[in-house]
């Protein structure tokens, strides 16, 4: 019995420590204010409950289910990641797993010629994510690709799913805001059972120039301030371009400078350890667009600003 017990206190420690991991990733993300919010409001909420039931009160049953509405690259599915992962760790989900689930599903994984088929998937995928997080992507693409017929039956399914599961599994939707909208409308069963929204802005520039550190901090690069201050040139070109894709753009725009960085490098005789990790000015190409470049003093305005950010993001961090 003594065993069993210091087995069970064993894992609680890893919980809450992985629990604490997951929050500290979700607090350090750039742009997640409403997201961290809302993020307090659970854990509040699933706090007092547990202390009303202790003491013989009624507790009122709460959904989980999200709505991650915003364009691609703001961060959805990586916040969805670590929201499963602190909600598990935490007991908000039922679930006795040391590693919680996280399902990412599209409408491709679903669909079938077979009848009855997708909506076995559903179950399936349903099933998967017990004790985590099913993260449906684009979700508006499971209305209008296929007969109305099927569709609704598919949408019927995951409504279902969403009843029968919903101490279980948190599920979060996400897509562009218009198009969430069409599919919350598709079933009359939607809205009510996915009651917590959160938009997710375009990063400014200084969050997207903070995503860029954090992209080369994890593969042991490091930005000279000469590339930094052409990389918020570019950035200004592109950020209101069809087509930009946030975090996914920036983390493109690093990885194609890493491939120039080492072809410059090449032509160097001994590359010494501080060559290898920073990427200068040199190794950032040229924007595609052909948007007008801010007059200089214009843009001698906009780089003070964006440092002026970066510094209070700095400061917010040490705070935190």
């Amino acid at each position: 019995m003594k065993t069993q017990n210091s087995h069970r206190q064993r894992i609680d420690q890893i919980k809450k420590r992985k629990a604490k991991q997951a929050l500290k990733r979700l607090y350090s993300l750039p742009g997640m204010g409403s997201l961290k919010n809302q993020v307090d409001e659970f854990i509040h909420f699933a706090k007092v409950s547990k202390l009303r039931l202790e003491h013989g009160l009624k507790s009122e049953a709460h959904s989980n289910h999200m709505l991650f509405l915003g364009n691609p690259g703001t961060g959805k599915t990586t916040a969805a990641r670590l929201i499963g992962e602190a909600f598990g760790y935490m007991g908000l989900l039922k679930t006795e797993q040391v590693n919680i689930p996280f399902v990412e599903i599209h409408h491709s994984d679903i669909v079938s010629e077979l009848v009855g088929r997708a909506e076995k998937n559903v179950e399936k995928k349903f099933e998967e994510a017990r004790g985590g997080v099913l993260f449906i992507d684009e979700a508006y693409t499971f209305i209008g690709t296929d007969s109305h017929k099927s569709s609704e039956k598919v949408v019927a399914a995951i409504v279902q799913m969403l009843e029968d599961m919903r101490d279980e599994v948190m599920v979060i939707a996400a897509g562009y805001p218009k198009e969430m909208e069409k599919f919350m409308d598709f079933n009359p069963g939607l809205r009510s059972r996915f009651p917590n929204k959160v938009y997710f802005q375009d990063y400014g520039i200084p969050d997207l120039l903070k995503i860029a550190e954090f992209i080369c901090e994890e593969r042991d690069y490091r930005m000279s301030s000469g590339f930094t201050d052409r990389l918020s040139v570019h950035l200004l070109k592109e950020v209101n371009q069809p087509g930009f894709g946030n975090a996914r753009s920036v983390r493109n725009i690093v990885e194609r400078s890493i491939k120039r960085q080492a072809i410059r490098l090449s032509e160097m005789e001994d590359p010494q350890v501080n060559d290898l990790m920073l990427l200068t000015d040199q190794d950032l190409e040229e924007p595609t667009t052909t948007k007008e470049v801010p007059e200089k003093e214009e843009l001698i305005h906009q780089l003070k600003l964006i440092h002026k950010r970066l510094e209070e993001l700095e400061l917010l961090e040490m705070l935190g």
